[in-house]
């Protein structure tokens, strides 16, 4: 198991690296799809900072979700503690 993620992990890099270093070569050679690929990078860092937005706005949904969850709970066995009391 660990020697299939350490392979993955060495294709992404190499898969990584092989992509910039096509793309920095693309960029300095100034193409006819220069602008496209400008474009493109620029849709791809906007879409990871999306993504990072997204995942911490989810983050504190569920937050929120698991202290009402927890908080209904609580009340719900004071509920409880207190109708075995009386």
């Amino acid at each position: 198991m660990l020697n299939t993620f350490t392979k993955l992990i060495k294709l992404t890099f190499i898969f990584s690296g092989v992509i910039s270093g096509w793309t920095v070569i693309i960029l300095f050679s100034n193409t006819t799809f220069d602008l496209e690929i400008r474009e493109a990078i620029n849709k791809m860092y906007l879409n990871q900072k999306n993504f990072i937005f997204n995942v911490k706005d989810l983050s504190l949904l569920l937050v929120k979700d698991a202290n009402e969850r927890f908080s209904e709970k609580n009340s719900e066995i004071i509920r409880l503690n207190n109708t075995i009391l009386d």
